[in-house]
Formats: C-alpha cells, structure tokens, sequence
C-alpha cells in the first residue's frame, strides 16, 4: 500500500501546455514575418514579368530576322478588354508584330487590372487600378518592351536596365526608346 502512494503521476501540467504554446505561436508568428508572403508573391510575380517580356523578345527578334518589319508607331498595350490583342498571328496585338510562328498567345501581366505607378520612398510601386499591363513601342528601327516591376528588391533591377524609367523593367533593342505619358 505504501507504494502506490509513492507512486509518482507523470505528465504535463496546464500551465506548462500553455507556455509551450505561446512560444509556439511567437515563433511561428516570428517565422511569418521574416518569410513575408506578401513580398514574396510580389517578387514571383516580377519573375513571370522578366521571363513574359523575354520570351517576347524573343520572339519578336526572330520575327525581325525572318523579314518582319518593325511597326512604325507605338502599339496599344494590352488592357484585357479589346478581342484579338493577344492574337499572335495578327499585326493588331499588342506587340504590332505577327508572332505566330514563335509563340501561341502574347502572355499579359499577373495582376492585369487597368495607368499609373508610382514608386513610394520606401522602394515599393503603388500601381493604380489597371496600370500593370505590359507595352511595347517602335520608332520602326528599334523597340522596347516594358513592364512594371513591384517588388522592393527589383526596384534597383528596373532603374539599372538601360532603359529611361525608373518604374518600369524596359528591355529590347533600344531600351532608352520611352514611352508616352499615357502608356503604362
């Protein structure tokens, strides 16, 4: 009888499960602001922007060396409501070219939605409602495609691309070509 009152109970008290916990939930709270998911979907997003606009390029400079002749003024950017603007096999896509033998459909922004950007002083763009489309301009010897890059860490990436906007990642054969004011 002795010893079943020796008998020791094991196990976790209550308070002790509770402060297991609450560091639990600090370190994962932790965690979630050094991951910053917001950040992150912003750079994947500069990402698919970067590869768009290249394979774009791409294509575009084959079409030139396959004969196509360079539009001579700037095409309408893609603003997802006119039928036909991403047909690559039609001179009237955004890009003014027929691309249809090196790409299937001109791809458009991950955030599509309507003409301004704004850069802010702590390095992230403010894009107004519709202002991520992707452009493209031609005097008829060189061109320049374009794109809005939001993430912070990309903003360095789109000031130091050659090109004459801060805002906007500008790649192709003339990069310092620019855009007008009411092209995005």
């Amino acid at each position: 009888m002795l010893s079943a009152r020796m008998k020791k109970l094991t196990g976790f008290t209550l308070v002790e499960l509770l402060v297991v916990v609450a560091i639990l939930g600090i370190l994962a709270a932790i965690l979630i602001l050094a991951i910053n998911p917001a950040e992150a979907q912003r750079k994947t997003r500069d990402s698919t922007r970067i590869s768009d606009l290249a394979t774009v390029r791409q294509a575009v400079d084959l079409s030139i060396a396959n004969g196509a002749v360079l539009p001579g003024t700037t095409a309408a950017p893609f603003s997802g409501d006119s039928s036909g603007s991403r047909d690559t096999t039609a001179a009237t896509n955004w890009v003014g070219l027929v691309v249809s033998d090196y790409l299937s459909v001109l791809p458009i922004d991950p955030r599509q939605n309507a003409t301004d950007a704004t850069r802010l002083s702590d390095g992230t763009t403010t894009i107004a409602a519709g202002g991520m489309v992707y452009s493209y301009v031609s005097d008829g010897d060189t061109y320049e495609l374009n794109a809005f890059l939001e993430s912070t860490d990309n903003a360095a990436f789109a000031t130091n691309d050659g090109g004459n906007q801060n805002l906007r990642y500008e790649i192709g054969t003339n990069p310092g070509l620019g855009l007008s004011s009411t092209n995005p």
